[in-house]
C-alpha cells in the first residue's frame, strides 16, 4: 500500500500528540512500552556491539529513544522528526542531552558515516520509498554499525489472527478516534499494518540495500517485529 502524503502525516500526527503515547499503550493491551524496552535491550545486548552515537528516526515524543538512553551513556544521541508538536513533547519529556531535529526522513541531511546506531519504531509503514529510505540510512552508518527497525505486523497463528484482524478494522479505528478525536489518524494505522510488507520481505530489502546479519524478534505472537541488520 502507497505511504500517505507527507502533509496528512504531519498533520495527523500533530493532532493526536498529546494523547499519543497513552493510547498507543491502550490500543496495544499496554504491551507498546514493553515492546520498545526488549528491543534496547537486544539491540544493546550484543557485547561486540559498542556503540556511541544514536538517531531516532520518526522519533516522536521520543519514548524510543529513552529506552536507548536509559540503558548506557552516548557521546551524541539526536532525534528526528517532521511533527512540531511530537517534538516539542520529546523536548519537555525525555532526559538528557538529545539534538531533536525537524527533519524530512526520506531525505535525510547527514554524512556518510554519521551515526553507530540508527533505530525506529512503528515508522516504516509511513515511508514513501522503502528501498531508498533503508539505503539512506545504511549510507549514514558507521562500518560496523546497525540500524534496528521496530514495527506492527501480522501475526500468523491463525487462532491469533481470528481475534487480531476484527481488532485491528473496526475496534482499533474507533477506540483512537473516540479518544483521540482524529478518524483518519487511526484510520491509517489500521489500514498500514493489514496492507504493509512482512518481515521477511522488509530483511531481504536491507539485504539488497547491502545489509549484513540481519535478525528478527516476534513480540505478542507476531503482533510486533524487530527488525536488526549491520553495516
Amino acid at each position: 500500500m502507497p505511504a500517505p502524503s507527507k502533509d496528512f502525516i504531519r498533520k495527523a500526527f500533530d493532532s493526536i500528540t498529546p494523547r499519543y503515547d497513552r493510547l498507543n499503550q491502550i490500543l496495544s493491551f499496554g504491551m507498546s512500552e514493553a515492546w520498545r524496552k526488549r528491543s534496547a535491550e537486544l539491540v544493546l545486548g550484543d557485547p561486540r556491539f559498542t556503540p556511541k552515537t544514536i538517531l531516532d528516526l520518526g522519533c516522536g515524543t521520543g519514548k524510543f529513544l529513552e529506552c536507548f538512553l536509559q540503558k548506557k551513556s552516548w557521546e551524541s544521541a539526536a532525534g528526528v522528526d517532521f511533527s512540531v508538536a511530537m517534538l516539542k513533547k520529546a523536548r519537555e519529556t525525555v532526559p538528557g542531552k538529545v539534538l531533536w531535529l525537524q527533519e524530512d526522513f526520506d531525505a535525510l541531511p547527514f554524512l556518510e558515516g554519521s551515526f553507530d546506531l540508527v533505530v525506529s519504531a512503528f515508522t516504516l509503514r509511513s515511508v514513501q520509498r522503502l528501498s531508498e529510505f533503508l539505503a539512506n540510512v545504511q549510507r549514514i552508518l558507521t562500518p560496523g554499525g546497525r540500524a534496528a527497525f521496530l514495527d506492527l505486523t501480522r501475526p500468523r497463528n491463525v487462532w491469533v489472527r481470528l481475534f487480531f484482524y476484527p481488532y485491528l478494522k473496526l475496534i482499533l479505528p474507533l477506540l483512537g478516534w473516540l479518544v483521540s478525536g482524529d478518524r483518519k489518524a487511526y484510520g491509517f494505522l489500521s489500514d498500514s499494518v493489514r496492507r504493509f510488507q512482512p518481515p521477511e520481505e522488509t530483511m531481504r530489502l536491507m539485504q539488497s540495500a547491502g545489509y549484513r546479519d540481519c535478525t528478527k524478534k516476534s513480540f505478542a505472537f507476531g503482533a510486533a517485529t524487530l527488525i536488526i541488520g549491520a553495516k
